[in-house]
């Protein structure tokens, strides 16, 4: 998997193999043992067995090599005594040959800029977010995931363990980091608390903050301990620390990514008036109730506005109040645009969602999506009222398609993009709420 990834992102540096067996691999020679590499060494990604874990220490020690990553679990994760004293041992060995650990039982460092990737699939391109997880598995899921959305990130760490480095000494670094301006958490424990809470503190005032607290429940933290070897603490603290700081808290993994594409791709609306424009009555309904649910609001439209549309609207089909039903009209580009343009340019909205749901969707008005997005985009652009996206998916082959179509052409426009009512409105309102308190400056 690591040569795989390395070889697809065009690692600039050196790479040596190491096996017991030798060989070639990819056209690369395997050295049977670390010793046997000519050169000196600054990085090692490791996949022994546990057991083999001090004696890798000590031969790197001797090739100079500044830090070990450790993919192999066996440690404290295991609940079992031998695993944290193997564990505790490794971490003593490493400090005293200088090297450093990350990890172990995780899968290290992607950051495009180094071309230092641990998934082939991984974007190339650098961004502005900077992910540490305690989960391998789920700083790939974001990755993965909020990449076809536009995202992109700076670095993403997996940590692990965290025997050594550990979630401090990675926020610290990104707080640091000027080419990092969002900073997502998935945090499942900390080693030092007191520790932790200060350089929280200290991001939380330089970067925009977001955290996803695995262990949250008894369960949770049950799972989190047999995972990673977490001590997960109470919810209540979590809440009340995310409170005290500014930090944005989520649910999930899916909330995290809609946190991260809200924050990189809308602009911050000046309030929380929405205009709902899209397509289908039941539709209409429940998307309403969701932004309301969530602290948004929904205004009628003025007499004199809904007079302006029937200019040009069929009164049958369409339902010009708040939200906007133009379930008949959507194929007249020209009239929704005209449409967006008169909506827009209100007083009483600060930003514009578009909704469709792909479930039955128009294939001719699929093929003309992109530029309907286009035009209304710019009308909501000139008249400085953010937009965003909304398509509700089908679990049809075809439909896959369709969105993942749909999203790249929004994407190419730089347009946020939710796959349903609730996402788009949860994301909406925790990024108004915190820049109530805490001002979001220079994102974008």
């Amino acid at each position: 998997m690591f040569l795989d990834a390395l070889l697809e992102c065009e690692f600039e540096g050196p790479i040596y193999l190491v096996n017991p067996r030798g060989g070639e691999i990819k056209g690369l020679k395997v050295y049977q043992r670390l010793e046997d590499i000519p050169h000196s060494i600054d990085y090692v990604i490791s996949t022994v067995p546990a057991k083999a874990s001090l004696e890798l220490v000590e031969a790197c020690a001797g090739k100079g090599v500044k830090a070990i990553h450790f993919c192999t679990a066996g440690f404290s994760e295991t609940g079992e005594e031998e695993g944290a004293r193997l564990e505790a041992h490794l971490v003593e060995m490493s400090r005293r040959k200088g090297i450093r650990i990350i990890g172990p039982n995780c899968l290290g460092i992607y950051c495009p800029e180094a071309r230092l990737h641990f998934a082939r699939e991984f974007p190339k391109e650098s961004g502005w977010v900077g992910f540490i997880s305690q989960s391998g598995g789920n700083a790939r899921t974001l990755v993965s995931q909020a990449r076809w959305r536009g995202a992109r990130f700076s670095k993403a760490i997996s940590y692990g363990n965290g025997c050594d480095l550990n979630e401090s000494d990675f926020l610290d670094y990104l707080t640091a980091d000027p080419k990092t301006k969002i900073i997502a958490l998935y945090i499942e424990g900390v080693k030092n608390g007191r520790r932790f809470r200060d350089v929280l503190e200290k991001a939380a005032k330089e970067k925009v903050v977001i955290l996803l607290k695995g262990g949250a429940t008894e369960e949770g933290a049950r799972a989190a301990s047999g995972h990673t070897g977490a001590l997960a603490g109470t919810d209540v603290v979590w809440n009340s620390l995310c409170k005290q700081l500014g930090i944005i808290r989520v649910d999930s993994m899916a909330e995290l990514a809609d946190v991260i594409i809200t924050l990189s791709f809308m602009p911050l609306p000046r309030g929380r008036r929405v205009a709902l424009v899209g397509a289908g009555g039941g539709n209409s309904v429940l998307i309403a109730d969701e932004f309301v649910k969530r602290g948004l609001e929904v205004p009628h439209l003025p007499q004199e506005i809904i007079n302006e549309l029937r200019e040009f609207t069929p009164a049958a089909g369409n339902i010009l109040r708040n939200p906007i039903d133009y379930s008949q009209t959507m194929m007249e580009i020209e009239k929704m645009v005209r449409a967006a343009g008169i909506i827009s340019g209100w007083k009483g909205v600060d930003f514009l969602i578009g909704f469709l749901n792909l479930v039955w969707p128009q294939p001719s008005f699929a093929r003309q999506m992109d530029k309907l997005v286009a035009m209304i985009l710019e009308k909501s652009t000139a008249s400085s009222k953010p937009m965003a996206l909304v398509l509700e998916p089908g679990i049809l082959p075809e439909q896959a398609k369709q969105l993942f179509d749909l999203t790249q052409k929004c994407v190419d426009l730089g347009l946020a993009v939710y796959y349903s009512h609730a996402s788009a409105a949860k994301a909406i309102s925790l990024v108004l709420s915190h820049n109530e308190k805490h001002p979001v400056k220079g994102i974008k």
